[in-house]
């Protein structure tokens, strides 16, 4: 996460603000690609989270929300609508005013 926030010239932030930018961020990119994954933001943030010392805010919560998306015994569980819930508030929310080429560079990966 330092090394987006550098790019994006946000040097320092606290943990969950930070957190915050980058699922706004991802979940933009998500929104943005046609051939993505249903959970395809909540599976990027949680990736993140082992690196950053499983942090709460957003990334914690897409950590926590991914242990669900691939089991059959939880398709129809409060866990897997959670995870729909947070996919879908993180494809919504308020877009950030981001260069059209770091989106598109985002995009890409995600």
């Amino acid at each position: 996460m330092p090394e987006l926030l550098a790019e994006l010239a946000i040097t320092e932030l606290p943990a969950d603000e930070a957190s915050e930018l980058v699922g706004r961020l991802v979940g933009q990119a998500v929104a943005a690609r046609t051939d993505s994954d249903e959970f395809a933001a909540v599976r990027e943030l949680a990736r993140l989270s082992p690196s950053l010392g499983y942090p709460l805010g957003v990334i914690g919560d897409a950590y926590y929300a991914s242990e669900w998306l691939d089991c059959e015994c939880h398709a129809d569980s409060p866990e897997r609508d959670a995870a729909a819930a947070l996919e879908a508030s993180l494809r919504t929310s308020n877009p950030l005013d981001v260069d059209s080429g770091l989106l598109l560079a985002v995009t890409a990966v995600v």
